[in-house]
C-alpha cells in the first residue's frame, strides 16, 4: 500500500502557492518571522537594551574620535637603515659580512629589519684585523660551491675563536632588531631564547652604564646613563663551556627602557599614532663579570651615536620641533 499524498506534498501546488506570493511552508514547520519579530518588539526589555547598545556603539566611536585614541598603530619608519650603522665604532671594527637570514629564521625573528654583527677591538688585535678578516669573508663569498663555501665559513669562525679564546676581551657581538607598526608583546629577549638554548643565569643585574655621554644633546634625555639589563649566563648542557655575558635594553617611542614590560605598555598607549621598539643586544664571552661589563660600556658607548642615527625621529612624527630647535628659537 502506497502513502497517500497530501496537497502540501504535492510539488505543482507548492509552485502555484509560491508564484501567487505565498510561501512553501512544507510541513507546517517554517516559522513565522513576521509574528516572531512583533512578539519581541513588544518586550520592553529586549527594546531597552537594544537602544543601551546602539547608544553605548554610537557613544564609544564618538569617544575615541573626540578623544584621538588610536589602538591600530601606524609604522614608523628608521631614519637610516641599520645597515649603515658604521664598520668602525671608535677602535671596533666589524670583521664579520651582513649577511640575510633565510625565511625561516625571519618568520621567527618577525622582522626584517635587523643586523648581527662581531666587532674586534684593534687596540688588543692590531690595525689589520679587519682586513684579515676581509679576506676571510670575501672566500666565504666568491666560493664556488656549497661545500667551498661551508670550509671558509669554517676558516671565518676558527679564526674568531681563536681571538675569542685568546683575548674574549677583544670581540663583541652586536645585534639590533626593529620592531613598528604592531602592539605585541616583546617575544625575543635572551632571558628566554639564551635559556632556551640550554643556559641558566648566574647572574642578573639591572644596571646603568654611562653609555649615552657621546649622544646629541637632543638624545641623550638630561643624562649619561642608559638602563640596561645586563646577565651572565653558563651552560647547563654540558656540551660547552663558553660562558655568554649579555647586555641589552630598548629604544621605544623617543625613550631608552630596559623592561621587556616597560615596552609593552608604551606601545599600547593608545594616544599615540604610531609605535616601535628597537632592541640593542650585545654580548662577550668573557667569564670575568666586572670586566665584561667594562668592555661592553666601552663598545656601547662608541656604537650609540650610530644606532641612534638610525632610529626615528620622534619629534618629527609628532610634527613638532626638536629640544635643540625649540631652545635655538629662543
Amino acid at each position: 500500500m502506497t502513502e497517500q499524498q497530501t496537497p502540501l506534498d504535492d510539488p505543482n501546488e507548492t509552485a502555484q502557492e509560491i508564484a501567487r506570493g505565498g510561501s512553501a511552508d512544507v510541513g507546517g514547520t517554517a516559522p513565522d518571522f513576521g509574528k516572531a519579530a512583533a512578539n519581541v518588539l513588544r518586550r520592553p526589555a529586549f527594546i531597552i537594551a537594544a537602544v543601551a547598545l546602539l547608544v553605548a556603539a554610537v557613544g564609544l566611536n564618538g569617544a575615541v574620535n573626540f578623544m584621538q585614541l588610536h589602538f591600530k598603530k601606524e609604522a614608523a619608519e628608521l631614519s637610516h637603515p641599520l645597515g649603515t650603522i658604521s664598520d668602525r665604532l671608535g677602535t671596533w671594527v666589524q670583521v664579520s659580512e651582513d649577511q640575510p637570514l633565510d625565511k625561516e629564521m625571519q618568520d621567527v625573528l618577525g622582522t626584517d629589519k635587523y643586523i648581527f654583527r662581531d666587532y674586534v677591538d684593534e687596540r688588543v688585535c692590531g690595525s689589520g684585523i679587519q682586513h684579515t678578516f676581509r679576506t676571510l669573508t670575501d672566500a666565504i663569498r666568491q666560493a664556488n660551491n656549497p661545500q667551498e663555501r661551508e670550509e671558509r665559513e669554517k676558516d671565518y669562525h676558527r679564526k674568531l675563536n681563536e681571538i675569542r679564546g685568546k683575548t674574549p676581551n677583544a670581540v663583541v657581538s652586536l645585534s639590533v632588531t626593529y620592531y613598528t607598526g604592531m602592539v605585541d608583546t616583546v617575544a625575543h629577549v635572551p632571558d628566554r631564547c639564551v635559556t632556551a638554548d640550554g643556559y641558566e643565569p648566574k647572574t642578573y643585574d639591572i644596571v646603568k652604564w654611562p653609555i649615552a655621554r657621546d649622544l646629541p644633546e637632543k638624545d641623550r634625555q638630561d643624562k649619561d646613563d642608559i638602563e640596561v639589563r645586563y646577565i651572565n649566563f653558563e651552560d647547563q648542557t654540558g656540551t660547552s663551556n663558553v660562558p655568554r655575558s649579555i647586555a641589552y635594553f630598548f629604544h621605544v617611542n623617543g625613550e631608552f627602557n630596559s623592561s621587556p614590560l616597560g615596552v609593552r605598555q608604551k606601545l599600547a598607549n593608545l594616544f599615540e599614532r604610531k609605535a616601535y621598539y628597537a632592541k640593542i643586544e650585545t654580548m662577550t664571552t668573557m667569564s670575568d663579570d666586572k670586566e665584561s661589563a667594562r668592555v661592553l660600556t666601552d663598545f656601547l658607548t662608541s656604537a650609540m651615536p650610530e644606532i641612534q642615527r638610525c632610529m626615528p625621529d620622534w619629534d618629527k612624527e609628532h610634527g613638532r620641533a626638536s629640544k635643540a630647535q625649540v631652545a635655538a628659537a629662543k
